[in-house]
């Protein structure tokens, strides 16, 4: 029995020595970093607004262009994925998001997602924020991923994405000075936000 035991304890050894240093020397040696993605421009396909005992409800459908930067020196897959949009807890729309490829140091990979924003009640959510400075957006959801490295492509795994994104209403200015928003015959409305009105924070993590 205890000979039994000691095998597999050297087994499981063995299989961790095999795998796991490879995997921790490419680590170290790679220094992995989180893709960065900022907002380009912003087209509304559609929108209704109702006015319901006094309360606005907006519901629309956009993109997002994004622009995305990947800082590392492998290549980076992505599916097809779709996440949750949240203010104040509660679920206020979804960001459908297309495969995508970021080839190794890439910059200004340029992204097209979609938005679906149905019946939120936008005075309860102004009200709500009408005293804070500012107001938070929460993004939440997971997606498959694939590594590319030295021409080896590695198999899928499944990340998770939260994020919270902050927009400080004290240093929103409409000034042209600071923003140029341009409205087009096609909805196309440029937003170039810098990064003292829009922040984000985000953290991943393996889902298993």
């Amino acid at each position: 029995m205890k000979t039994c035991s000691l095998f597999i304890l050297l087994l499981v050894f063995s299989i961790i020595l095999i795998f796991g240093v490879p995997v921790l020397c490419m680590i170290l040696i790679l220094k992995p970093q989180m893709p960065d993605f900022s907002l380009k421009t912003v087209n509304v396909k559609s929108y209704k607004l109702d006015i319901i005992s006094q309360n606005l409800f907006v519901s629309s459908f956009f993109s997002l262009n994004l622009i995305a930067e990947n800082p590392n020196k492998v290549g980076l897959s992505f599916d097809s994925s779709r996440f949750h949009v949240l203010s104040q807890g509660l679920v206020v729309g979804f960001i459908r998001i297309p495969e995508f490829h970021q080839p190794p140091l890439s910059k200004n990979i340029s992204i097209e997602t979609r938005v679906l924003v149905k019946s939120v009640n936008v005075s309860e959510i102004m009200y709500k924020n009408s005293k804070k400075d500012d107001s938070l957006i929460k993004i939440l959801g997971d997606v498959k991923a694939q590594v590319r490295i030295f021409r080896v492509t590695l198999p899928k795994f499944k990340i998770g994405l939260d994020c919270d994104i902050n927009v400080n209403k004290s240093r929103f200015s409409i000034s042209s000075e600071v923003y140029s928003m341009k409205w087009s015959h096609n909805h196309m409305i440029s937003l170039p936000f810098n990064s003292q009105t829009v922040s984000k924070k985000c953290s991943v993590a393996i889902v298993l």
